[in-house]
């Protein structure tokens, strides 16, 4: 999922005495933060405030990171499940109890054990083959049972020793603390996000344009599913199998597992839920996934402040009644509903990927992405990825030969593209970029060599540049791959010409 904050002025409330004060929007992104993307946006007097607190929310994800990891054996609940204690933190003692809640209530299409079903499938598709009927029918006799009981002593005890893990519902828990201690220790943060690889909490009522993935056409520049606008706090949790899948044979097969019948839940490409806790948005998401549209549909609308949209495996999208707001909805603009684009036909098609750098948490990269006429001038920039918010925009210029090539453009076309084209940072992950025949200034390019060029440049990080010449002419070119770097990872592009009719009807 895709956000923004709209960048508007917010005056804090002033005192009889006190001269108001004119908060300002500052964004920070942070990459391996729970093995996914951070960005924070955080409305204070000045940058050295919102520093402050942008290291406090990271030392709070990291404490509690440290009670509900489970990719980190020495965290508190591995330790506990590994049988060395019986005494845990309230931390993990409220997750589990919120996750034997949803059990309970979504008929246990939600269960802590998904683990135990993802080692089943995952060993089995190391044999290109689904586990065997009898061994995951076994395994299903097994999760009819609860994971664990709680004691009279405020202990809770394993009832078994199948592995546990709380990714379904201990993001949407480190939102909700996060948030918690914003409004208890920064009351003079007048807005408030928190986004960790989608899953968000908002405080405040700035408004907040939320963009809705869509599972069909996830690409860079893709039309989203849906796009609201929100003025209010909320949580919002999405939950999808179209990035996430094992492969078996010829078929894709869901990440997300029925724990009822250890079977792919494949019903849904996708189910983002509204509530007011993001522990609950975030479980939510994983339950409706597994119910499938109808019984989802009935259980959101059985609980108080909760609205979700699905997208359906046959492509359909559904959503409950109150969608997305409830009754708040009054205080969001239109719900508008995005068509899929038309995809282009002919022009230089390109994909690539950001590699996720290895080590602790880093910056975004920049990455700039554009065409060279034979003499190296640069006719057409398609993708310019830069620091475009508060604390920003910086480092531009590490972008060396983007930036030394645009300084003898800019006398040329006396064009800005830093204000005109340049978008947010974005994190790991696939990209695609399609170059449609037009330079800068929309007139077509003429035939020829040209050198397709991708750099890029991360703060504390390296700098890489790919150069490609190829002909932008008459003939096809089939999709070559282009060797990557620590970086860039995958790198292809083809070139398809316009047809004749066409160029006759331009």
């Amino acid at each position: 999922m895709t956000l923004r904050i709209w960048n508007l002025v917010v005056l804090a409330m002033a005192t009889a005495i006190a001269t108001p004060v004119i908060a300002e929007d500052f964004h920070f992104h942070h990459e391996h933060v729970l093995g996914t993307s951070l960005h924070l946006a955080i409305s204070c007097e000045d940058e050295t405030r919102a520093s402050v607190i942008e290291q406090s929310v990271l030392q709070e994800i990291d404490r509690l990171n440290a009670v509900l990891s489970r990719w980190d054996d020495r965290s508190e609940l591995m330790f506990w499940q590994a049988g060395h204690t019986d005494s845990i933190s309230e931390d993990l003692a409220t997750v589990l109890r919120r996750a034997d809640f949803w059990r309970t209530e979504t008929s246990h299409a939600f269960d802590v054990r998904a683990e135990a079903m993802s080692q089943l499938w995952k060993s089995a598709a190391k044999t290109n083959r689904a586990p065997k009927d009898a061994e995951r029918q076994q395994l299903a006799v097994q999760l009819q049972t609860a994971p664990y009981a709680f004691q009279h002593d405020g202990s809770i005890q394993r009832n078994d020793s199948l592995a546990i893990s709380l990714d379904g519902l201990a993001k949407g828990y480190i939102l909700d603390r996060v948030c918690e201690l914003v409004q208890r220790e920064y009351p003079d943060a007048s807005d408030f996000l928190i986004n960790i690889g989608g899953d968000l909490r908002k405080l405040g009522d700035q408004p907040l344009e939320i963009a809705i993935e869509n599972p069909s056409s996830a690409g860079e520049g893709a039309q989203p599913l849906q796009t609201i606008v929100v003025t209010q706090p909320l949580a919002m949790a999405t939950s999808g199998n179209y990035r996430r899948y094992l492969t078996i044979g010829d078929r894709q097969i869901s990440h997300i597992l029925d724990p009822r019948t250890c079977l792919p839940a494949d019903l849904t490409r996708s189910v983002t839920v509204v509530s007011t806790e993001a522990i609950d948005a975030d479980a939510l998401a994983t339950a409706v996934s597994v119910l499938g549209p109808e019984d989802g549909l009935a259980l959101i609308e059985s609980l108080e402040n909760t609205e979700c949209c699905i997208a359906t495996a046959s492509g359909q999208v559904v959503t409950s009644r109150g969608w997305p707001l409830g009754g708040l909805q009054a205080n969001t603009q239109q719900l508008v509903a995005k068509e899929d684009a038309p995809k282009p036909e002919h022009g230089l098609f390109v994909d690539f990927t950001i590699q996720r750098a290895q080590g602790g948490r880093y910056r975004r990269p920049y990455v700039a992405m554009w065409l060279e006429d034979a003499e190296g001038f640069p006719v057409k920039t398609e993708i310019l990825w830069m620091q475009t918010e508060q604390p920003g925009p910086r480092w531009h210029r590490d972008l060396t030969r983007w930036y030394r090539n645009d300084r003898l453009r800019r006398t040329v076309e006396n064009v800005d593209l830093i204000d005109t084209i340049s978008g947010a940072t974005r994190g790991p992950g696939e990209y695609k970029a399609h170059f449609d025949g037009t330079d800068n200034l929309d007139l077509p390019l003429a035939k020829g060599k040209y050198t397709l060029c991708l750099e890029v440049a991360r703060e504390h990080g390296t700098y890489q540049i790919i150069r490609e010449t190829f002909e932008w002419g008459e003939k096809p070119i089939a999709e070559k791959k282009l060797k990557g770097n620590v970086e860039v990872g995958a790198m292809s592009y083809r070139f398809v010409p316009q047809p004749a009719a066409d160029k006759e009807a331009l």
